[in-house]
Formats: C-alpha cells, sequence, structure tokens
C-alpha cells in the first residue's frame, strides 16, 4: 500500500511547465523512455483486467512515477493530427495510455482463442448461439463507445487527474463491497455467457458508461454489470472480457487514427513496442489468475486494495 508520505513527497517533485510553451518532438520522444516503457506496460497489464482502474494507476505511475510532463498548454512543435490540431503533451499522455491497451488486447485473444475462434466460425455459419452472443457484445459495447465518442474531449480536460482517480477508486471500492453483500456468489450454470440475452448485455453496457470515469474500472463495471444482470462470478468475468476486447480495440484504433502522421512522428517505435509487449505479457498472466481467483473468492480484496490506495492518495493531496 502506498504511504501518503510517499505519494506526498512523489506529489510535491511533479514539474511544473510553462504555459504557451513548444517542445520539439525529438525532445518529446526522448521522454519515452525504455524505463517508462516497463512501468507503463507492467501497469497496464497487470491492471487491465482487474476491477482496480489501469487508466487510473496509469495516470497516477506517470505522474508520480515516471516524471510525465502532460501540461495542456504545451504543444509539440511543428505537428498536428489528422484535424489538423496542435498536439499537446497532455495529449501525448493520455493517448498513450489509450493505445497501449493493444497489449492487452493481444493477452485476450491468446487466452480466448477457442472461445474467440469458436465465436468468429459459428457467426460464418449462421449458428443462433454465435450470433446472439455476437449480438449481447455489441449491446454491452455501444452505451460506452457512444457517450466515449461524444464527450470523449471533456472527459480527458476534466477527468484525467490524480485527484478524480482517487475518488474514483474510494468510491469503487464501497460499492465492490455493497455488490458482495447483496448479490452473493454462486456456482456457474452451464455456459451463462453463450446464453446471455439482450436485456442483462444492456445491462452490462450500461455500467460500463462508468468507467468512463478515470479510476472507476471498466472491468469493474462490467463484472459487476454482469453479476446485476444475475451471472455468476466466472461468467460475469469472462464476459468482461470479451466486452472489453471490443471497448479497447475501438478506443485505440481510434486514438491512433485521429493522430494520424503524428502517431509516429511522437512515439518512438523501440520504446513503444517494449511497453506493448509487456502489457501483453502481464496481462495474459493477470487474466488467467483472475478468473480462477473470483470464481474462488469474490472480489473483496480489491474492494479494500482501492480504498487503502485512493484514500492515501486523497490524504497526501490535502497535506500537500
Amino acid at each position: 500500500m502506498l504511504r501518503p508520505a510517499l505519494v506526498l513527497s512523489l506529489l510535491a517533485s511533479l514539474p511544473v511547465l510553462a504555459a504557451g510553451d513548444e517542445r520539439s518532438p525529438a525532445q518529446v520522444r526522448a521522454d519515452f523512455t525504455y524505463g517508462r516503457a516497463v512501468v507503463t506496460g507492467v501497469v497496464e497489464g497487470v491492471t487491465e483486467y482487474l476491477p482496480v482502474s489501469s487508466t487510473g494507476h496509469m495516470i497516477l505511475s506517470d505522474r508520480l512515477i515516471c516524471d510525465v510532463n502532460n501540461d495542456p498548454h504545451v504543444s509539440v512543435q511543428g505537428i498536428v493530427d489528422r484535424k489538423g490540431r496542435a498536439v499537446t503533451l497532455d495529449r501525448v499522455a493520455d493517448d498513450y495510455i489509450v493505445i497501449i491497451q493493444l497489449g492487452a488486447i493481444l493477452a485476450v485473444v491468446v487466452a480466448f482463442f477457442g472461445r474467440l475462434r469458436g465465436l468468429l466460425v459459428g457467426v460464418v455459419r449462421g449458428e443462433r448461439a454465435s450470433l446472439q452472443l455476437t449480438s449481447a457484445l455489441v449491446v454491452a459495447f455501444l452505451p460506452a463507445a457512444l457517450l466515449g465518442f461524444l464527450f470523449k474531449d471533456t472527459i480527458a480536460a476534466t477527468l484525467f487527474s490524480v485527484e478524480v482517480v482517487a475518488v474514483a477508486l474510494v468510491v469503487g471500492g464501497i460499492a465492490i463491497l455493497i455488490a458482495e453483500k447483496l448479490l452473493p456468489s454462486r456456482p456457474a450454470q452451464g455456459d451463462e455467457v453463450a446464453a446471455l440475452g439482450w436485456r442483462s448485455a444492456l445491462t452490462v453496457g450500461l455500467c460500463q458508461c462508468c468507467a468512463l470515469i478515470p479510476g472507476t474500472s471498466r472491468s469493474l463495471a462490467t463484472i459487476l454489470g454482469g453479476r446485476l444482470a444475475g451471472l455468476s462470478h466466472a461468467a460475469s468475468t469472462e464476459f468482461s472480457f470479451l466486452v472489453g476486447l471490443l471497448t479497447l480495440s475501438a478506443a485505440s484504433v481510434y486514438k491512433m487514427w485521429s493522430l494520424g502522421p503524428a502517431l509516429t512522428q511522437v512515439y518512438p517505435a523501440g520504446p513503444a513496442g517494449l511497453g506493448l509487449l509487456i502489457a501483453a505479457v502481464t496481462a495474459f498472466v493477470s487474466v488467467k489468475w483472475l478468473v480462477a481467483y473470483v470464481s474462488r473468492r469474490g472480489l473483496g480484496v480489491f474492494a479494500w486494495y482501492r480504498i487503502a490506495l485512493g484514500g492515501a492518495i486523497l490524504t497526501a493531496l490535502a497535506l500537500r
């Protein structure tokens, strides 16, 4: 657990940049060191599918460990995105958090290759069960995708902060404790994921909208959504992974597309590739472990972790 004194000292060390400044592309690329790639890759991979918020943890690691410059008033000299807009340092940092999720996506593809291959073959053959599961995944994906697309700039400008992450961590932890009390665990009954209807999928999708707030956790929102829809711990966790495959893929691809040529001008291939590889390996281990753990013990331990971490950060911020 992070100690308040440690968090306070890290917060105090954050750099202050002059508003309206510019940095050259070479300077920005130099910030993406191999050390930063290792930290970001491990944090993303370990936390992406745990109900603790990978985005929240990467914001914290960027600010408190990697000493990332993310001033929204400082832009990359001569670099514009696909729409001709200047690329600022906060966007460089925040977009990388989303793009590195490609590593976690690869982990799910490998871990659930049999399920995904069977689903794809079933859809091509027009099998009812495969079409039903595909429809459920799309229904669960659309609410958050729509809200994220409409309010992406507002979310990035107002919610990507240490303070928001800390509060969301605590609130999410309390939500887990309430859910564990009101929704007792039960054993899985057959292939619940394949039999999921659109109403249950919509419940998961609406819950996923809460994850647009950094620190909430997409995994937590969708797992609790599955539990509210009547799924067992194991089934809700597996469905969360499958929905995440769509959600993370869409977000990462959109970020890369919207950056356009700026993507290769800002992010160096070596460190970025290393970060993706590390994220993939650590996410695969995390995925395989989480299903077994949650099936046996539920989400309680993650609740206390979230509350402890969020409380420590809020205490440190109050004492700053």
